[in-house]
Order: structure tokens, then C-alpha cells, then sequence
């Protein structure tokens, strides 16, 4: 007998007892549908089939004396063993790191998640499905992307500095573009640029704080995150979306975000070239989204010596390319101000890459959080109907985007667009065809190395110059300390220009 229509238990959603956020993180980011069993009592386990636990929290006896026969329990404790670490703490870790890639003539450096998330997930995922088909279940998904796109992209443009003539070259080459641009403006830099903002009122444009820095202290940052949200909003902005200068991120930064609405993010500190996530916050998820972006701009391009305009034209488009084939967004960024001003090859080079591309799903990045937020909010379950064939219910259904399922088998995928909120889906009918290759980065040529004294100083002051003195947080005890040591840099430089 087929071990799919052997149980009435359905196969999907799958139980989550007592397991570890990593585990949920990873399961939304691929659209599996999963539930938590906040109770270790039989009746709880009612709604679903197949069963992952940890063993570090709940002992295999217990395991056994609470599921039925029917069940298919799943210890993910394993996956710490096969990976040598756990890498349910690392896909919930939010420190940064620098990181060098060697990248066509040079070496690359950025201070990125100081864990490649995106990694773990794509070595974790699969060994999860292996293990779930080995047991006769099915492993299916919503797709990432509304039907029948099989990719997105997205220009980022963080705007830091006032360089009016270079935003207005820049404008000029975005336009085979500006459909899928998103523009992160520093209100210092543009907020009083009528010319630039009018023009940004046109497209997709969201904040990028005022001062062009992140704060340790919560409330430095809430003042500078309200004083930019108050000059987009006089300007006729209403902004959802918040990129951390240089990628910077902390809870309090998020605590911020959360308060003053915003859907989502785009810092690569917590992550980069991978699927959106919600991070967590310690003892829950945080409800601002993060969207994941290449994290190899033109910027550090210039800082490693690289000025070749189609150096790094050709590096964003084979980016690009690679990831639209693994099927995941293929968000990439840059500046205008002293960079891509000078690089209009750079954005010809994405517009040809993405002209080719017919499912390919030119967007915002606030058009995808808002429905990356409304995928993630479907509830849905597949119910064993008979020999191969399952029927796909929604809790709430909703026509709101054209929603897909993809079925996996091993290195095959089938895609099955969804009509209703009742759904049959017979798996013997299905077409399948070859996943796409796993997106990856350039090698990676240097570990971290410890921070020399100067800037383990640098870092515990928090240190920066964006920020006008009088400006300056006095909150904490480094703020103050930080705060002398700029008066007497001040001074140091008004008495060497007498």
C-alpha cells in the first residue's frame, strides 16, 4: 500500500514540538505549511501527519507514549550531528561580520551576516525532505512568487549623499528600469532637494533615516527614524520601508521599526542572498520583514581598487542570472552619488539581463513585502483523498495575488497554479522538471580576523562623525564618552586651520 494514502492523518501541515525558531524560520521562508503543538497531550496532534521534535527538549519516550501508530515522528536533533554545530542558533543569529570574496580581478570586502544563512537553509531544507518522502510523505510548498512568476527583481538605490547633478545622471540611465526600483533616501542628504524629491514621488521611495548612520542607543535611533519619517511625510511620502545604513541592525533599531508600522527592511547584517524572513527577537519573531539583497554593490567594488565600470556591470548581471536561475530574488543595489553616475553601463547591463527573462516578476520591494506579509498569513493543509491524489484546502481564501504550489520530488519540481480554496491535486498527473542550481556567492577568501584595538574602541564608542555634535545621544555612558572625545577632535581641527 502507498504509505501516502495508508494514514488519514493529513501530510501537510507538519507538527512543530517543542523545536527550535531556526526550524520555523527556514519552514515559512520556504512555504511549508507547519503548525506549532503547544500541548504534549494526543488530542494536539490531531491535525497532522508528520511530527518534528527535538530530543535536546522532549525524550523519544515520550515521543512514542503520545503519538499514535499513524504518526511519523522526526528528530531534527539529528541535523545538529550531521552539521558539526547547530545551526538552529546560526539561522537566528543577528551579529555582523566582515567578509572578503574574490570577485573577477580582486578581492570584495563587507561587514555581512557573519553567518550565510542562505546556506545552511539550502543544505537543511533538503535533508528534511529526504527524510519526509522517505517516510511516504509529500513535500509541498506556496511558491515564492506569485503565478506564473519563477523570479523577481529589484534595483535598490540608497541615496547618501547631496549630489544632485549625479542623482540626475543617474535618472537618466535608471529609466529601462524604474519599474523595479526602489529608493532608500538619507533626509540629511535629500530632504530638502524639492527637485529630487519631486522626481522620487514617481517611483517606489522609502526611508533611509535622516543621519546616514545606525545607533546603539534606541532612542538616538527613534529620533533620527522620526525626523526622516516627518520630512517624507511633508513631502508627500508614505513610507513602509527602512534600509539601515551600511546594514546595520540591533533590536532596538527593530523595536523602532515596529513602532512606527513599518512592514519591512533590508539590512544585510541579519542576512543576504536569500528568501524574506521575520528575524527573531529572543523570545518571539520580530513582525518587520526583512528582505534579503546582493550584498557586492559598485561602492566596495571602488574601495578594493576596481574602477572598471564593466567589471562590475558584468558581476551584478551574472548575479542577476544565477539567481533568477536557482528560482530565488534577484535584488541587487548601488549608489548613485560618485558611483553609478559614472557606471551607466551598470543598469544597461540589468535591464538586457532582465529583458530576457518572460517570468521573471519586475518589482518593488515594497510590492514583494506586502506580499511576501499576505503569503505569509495563508493557512493551509493537504488531506489525503485516495491512491496519489490530495486535496488542497485554505483556512481563508483570498484571490488577492495568483498563489502556486510547488511539488517536489527529489531534484524535480511540478508547479500547480491554485484556483480555489478546495483544491484537488492527483501527484501521478503532475508534470515535473528540474530544479534550478542553488544560488551561491563568490568564494569566500578570508575568515574574520580580531579587531585590531583601534577598532575594538571604535566599536564599543559606537564611534561616527555623521552625526552634528549637538546632535549626539548623551543616553549612555560610551554616548558621553563618545561625545567628548568628538569635542576634542573638533577642537583639535579649529585650532590646526588657525
Amino acid at each position: 500500500m502507498n504509505p501516502l494514502s495508508a494514514s488519514k492523518l493529513p501530510p501537510l501541515p507538519f507538527l512543530l514540538w517543542e523545536t527550535p525558531p531556526g526550524l520555523d524560520l527556514i519552514l515559512e521562508q520556504e512555504g511549508i505549511a507547519c503548525t506549532r503543538a503547544r500541548d504534549a497531550h494526543p488530542l494536539a496532534f490531531r491535525g497532522g501527519r508528520f511530527v518534528f521534535y527535538d530530543s535536546r527538549r522532549v525524550s523519544p519516550s515520550i515521543v512514542r507514549a503520545t503519538l499514535s501508530p499513524e504518526h511519523v515522528a522526526l528528530d531534527i536533533d539529528l541535523l545538529r550531528r550531521e552539521e558539526g554545530h547547530d545551526p538552529f542558533e546560526a539561522l537566528i543569529d543577528t551579529k555582523g561580520s566582515r567578509v572578503s570574496w574574490r570577485v573577477n580581478q580582486g578581492v570584495v570586502t563587507e561587514r555581512v551576516s557573519r553567518v550565510p544563512k542562505a546556506s545552511i537553509r539550502r543544505r537543511l531544507i533538503p535533508r528534511l525532505r529526504y527524510a519526509v518522502e522517505k517516510a511516504g510523505g509529500v513535500w509541498a510548498r506556496l511558491a515564492p512568487f506569485p503565478f506564473p512568476y519563477r523570479s523577481a527583481f529589484n534595483f535598490r538605490v540608497d541615496l547618501d549623499e547631496p549630489v544632485v547633478e549625479d542623482y540626475a545622471r543617474f535618472a537618466r540611465a535608471r529609466r529601462p528600469i524604474e519599474d523595479c526600483c526602489t529608493h532608500f533616501v538619507s533626509t540629511h542628504a535629500y530632504g530638502y532637494e524639492s527637485e529630487v524629491l519631486n522626481d522620487l514621488l514617481h517611483f517606489d521611495t522609502q526611508s533611509h533615516g535622516h543621519y546616514h548612520v545606525i545607533y546603539r542607543d534606541p532612542e538616538a535611533n527613534r529620533r533620527n527614524l522620526r525626523r526622516a519619517r516627518r520630512i517624507l511625510e511633508d513631502a508627500g511620502f508614505a513610507s513602509i520601508g527602512f534600509a539601515a545604513p551600511h546594514g546595520r541592525w540591533n533590536p532596538g533599531l527593530d523595536s523602532v521599526l515596529e513602532d512606527f508600522g513599518y512592514r519591512y527592511s533590508s539590512d544585510f547584517q541579519l542576512g543576504y542572498d536569500d528568501l524574506p524572513f521575520f528575524p527573531w527577537r529572543g523570545d518571539r519573531f520580530s513582525r518587520v520583514l526583512q528582505v534579503p539583497i546582493h550584498p557586492i554593490c559598485e561602492g566596495i567594488f571602488n574601495e578594493a581598487g576596481i574602477d572598471d565600470g564593466q567589471v562590475i556591470a558584468e558581476h551584478l548581471a551574472q548575479a542577476v542570472l544565477a539567481k533568477v536561475e536557482a528560482g530565488e530574488p534577484a535584488f541587487v543595489y548601488g549608489h548613485p552619488e560618485h558611483r553609478l553616475a559614472r557606471y551607466p553601463e551598470v543598469l544597461a547591463a540589468l535591464a538586457a539581463v532582465i529583458a530576457q527573462e518572460p517570468f521573471l516578476w519586475r518589482v518593488t520591494l515594497s510590492d514583494f513585502a506586502r506580499w511576501w506579509h499576505w503569503r505569509h498569513t495563508r493557512r493551509w493543509s493537504l488531506v489525503p483523498r485516495g491512491q496519489e491524489r490530495l486535496e488542497l484546502q485554505f483556512d481563508e481564501w483570498s484571490s488577492e495575488y495568483p498563489l502556486a504550489l510547488e511539488v517536489v520530488r527529489g531534484q524535480h519540481v511540478a508547479l500547480v497554479p491554485i484556483t480555489g480554496p478546495r483544491m484537488l491535486v492527483s501527484l501521478e498527473d503532475l508534470a515535473y522538471e528540474r530544479s534550478g542550481t542553488p544560488f551561491e556567492l563568490p568564494t569566500i577568501v578570508s575568515s574574520p580576523r580580531s579587531p585590531s584595538w583601534r577598532a575594538a574602541v571604535r566599536e564599543a564608542l559606537d564611534w561616527e562623525t555623521v552625526t552634528p555634535l549637538d546632535d549626539l545621544p548623551t543616553n549612555l555612558f560610551t554616548d558621553r564618552v563618545k561625545k567628548r572625545l568628538r569635542k576634542w577632535r573638533q577642537s583639535q581641527h579649529v585650532e590646526a586651520a588657525r
